[in-house]
């Protein structure tokens, strides 16, 4: 069975890598909004519910060892660094997108939000892109570049 016949439903569950994440402008300059070599993970659970993080490496360590207890330059860099967000989703198969609403987020401003993500496969490879957005005066199209995670090593 090519996995072509295979449901988005059933293609996208489990875990992935972040191979790149990217925006193109309407002139067609490509950048990396969190660099480069942004690391990340997406699980999508077969109950329906799915996780985001992505972060820029090399983020700045708080001099504290507590997690709440960092000033607030060092908060400031770390979540300007970080994309982060979870909740439902679902699948819309005709149009080839899957639906994350927003339950939780870094960002304040997307909870209760749902947003459509265009789904390409390809091989091992999941594109996710959204309809282009105006950022200040500028049209960008976003992607984001996943490969299926190898099993994580599990103790016995």
């Amino acid at each position: 069975m090519s996995t072509d016949s295979v449901s988005i439903t059933d293609r996208i569950v489990g875990s992935w890598q972040l191979v790149e994440y990217s925006t193109t402008s309407e002139t067609g300059e490509i950048s990396h909004p969190l660099g480069p070599d942004a690391r990340g993970l997406i699980i999508y659970s077969a109950d329906g519910f799915m996780s985001a993080q992505i972060m820029r490496p090399g983020r700045t360590r708080y001099r504290s060892p507590n997690v709440h207890s960092g000033d607030v330059a060092e908060r400031g860099e770390a979540a300007g660094g970080y994309l982060a967000y979870s909740g439902p989703y679902h699948v819309d198969e005709e149009n080839s997108a899957v639906w994350h609403e927003m339950a939780v987020s870094l960002y304040p401003n997307w909870i209760g939000n749902d947003q459509k993500r265009n789904v390409h496969f390809d091989g091992d490879l999941l594109t996710l892109s959204s309809d282009p957005l105006v950022f200040r005066t500028t049209t960008l199209s976003p992607a984001l570049v996943w490969r299926r995670a190898q099993p994580a090593r599990t103790t016995s």
